[in-house]
């Protein structure tokens, strides 16, 4: 038997819809992308192979719904030239680098330079046209996940601040709706977008093309390591990183009747930032079953340079080209992701390959 890298894992109507119908673009009518920084770069490959197969050929309407990481992600799929964005995004991403000056004594950048570099990051992911081409086109409906203080004092640093958030991680740990009485979703979206919250507080606002960069800022602006994002235009605020509330979310959200898309880093669902410590904390068999998850098998994770996915901490355990050369080893290392999940759509053998969400 072939080694196999991917884990592909459906919820029971999902793997039924995918028994009786196959593998088809329309068959998905929510494309989810997670928050993790430089976990994305496993899917780097399996990004061209989503595009080709799931993105171009459709024919129906398609809502993505991303927070930080996986909005940038989706960013590239809705312009023009989804591929061109991906190639402009991937380099920008993988060799940004941080002077000395920049550099705390244990080797941290500034608030201000990693926000400076994500400006930096997304203007090549962007280029020209890239905000415009998100808002019109004409089948991907975007969703962009940030997030807000309830009680917004305009501050992204200070004791203040810091007890805050912290006050929100311990509300979450009693219950993750808990985390509503202290932070609010904020959802930038499409106004054709067909995702409904019900969950925790939550304020949408129209994507347009003024407000496509500072809503993708927002999205990836984690509390405590980047400077909050206040110049959202017409949107009033100081907004961080959506992953506070939806880092891997939780799947809870209203959508329409079609399977729901969700490649991920890795073979486990972590709902909300502060659900981390709790390994038990994850979303329901009702939440998951219309979904379809793909995913690196833990024995592949084992085997890429450093036995990890890629994770922030690299930026301070190498030097700034024993990073990026890693980093560039994983998205090689990973493009076999890629190749075995175009093998199975286009053999029709993903009914052999599905397997249930742990229970």
């Amino acid at each position: 038997m072939a080694k196999r890298n991917l884990v592909i894992r459906a919820g029971q109507r999902a793997a039924d819809r995918l028994r009786a119908d196959g593998f088809h673009p329309d068959l998905f009518g929510t494309l989810v992308g997670a928050s993790g920084g430089p976990k994305w770069l496993v899917l780097r490959h399996l990004d061209t192979v989503l595009i080709d197969r799931v993105v171009l050929p459709r024919s129906t309407p398609l809502d993505t719904l991303g927070s930080s990481i996986g909005s940038f992600r989706h960013a590239c799929y809705a312009q023009n030239d989804p591929h061109v964005a991906l190639a402009c995004f991937e380099p920008a991403y993988v060799e940004q680098t941080y002077a000395e000056d920049d550099l705390d004594r244990r080797g941290m950048p500034s608030k201000e330079s990693i926000t400076r570099e994500s400006v930096s990051v997304l203007a090549h992911l962007l280029g020209d046209t890239g905000a415009q081409e998100i808002c019109e086109h004409p089948q991907l409906r975007t969703n962009i996940v940030a997030a807000r203080l309830r009680r917004d004092r305009g501050r992204d640093r200070g004791l203040a601040f810091q007890l805050q958030v912290g006050a929100g991680a311990v509300a979450n740990a009693f219950s993750r709706r808990a985390l509503g009485r202290h932070f609010e979703r904020v959802l930038f979206r499409t106004e054709e977008a067909s995702i409904r919250w019900q969950d925790l507080p939550t304020a949408e606002f129209d994507l347009t093309p003024e407000r496509v960069d500072r809503a993708l800022l927002s999205s990836g602006s984690i509390p405590l390591l980047m400077e909050g994002v206040r110049d959202v235009p017409g949107v009033a605020g100081t907004h961080f990183d959506g992953g506070v509330i939806d880092y891997h979310f939780d799947f809870e959200f209203g959508r329409d009747d079609r399977l729901v898309l969700f490649p991920h880093f890795f073979d486990r669902i972590t709902p909300g930032w502060f659900d981390k410590p709790w390994k038990k904390r994850r979303p329901t068999a009702k939440a998951l079953d219309d979904v379809v998850m793909i995913a690196p098998s833990d024995a592949f994770v084992a085997e890429l340079p450093g036995g990890k996915v890629p994770d922030r901490d690299d930026f301070l355990d190498f030097g700034a080209q024993e990073r990026i050369d890693r980093w560039y080893g994983v998205v090689e290392a990973c493009r076999a992701l890629a190749e075995e999940f175009a093998e199975i759509i286009d053999g029709g053998s993903i009914t052999d390959r599905i397997e249930p969400f742990p229970t």
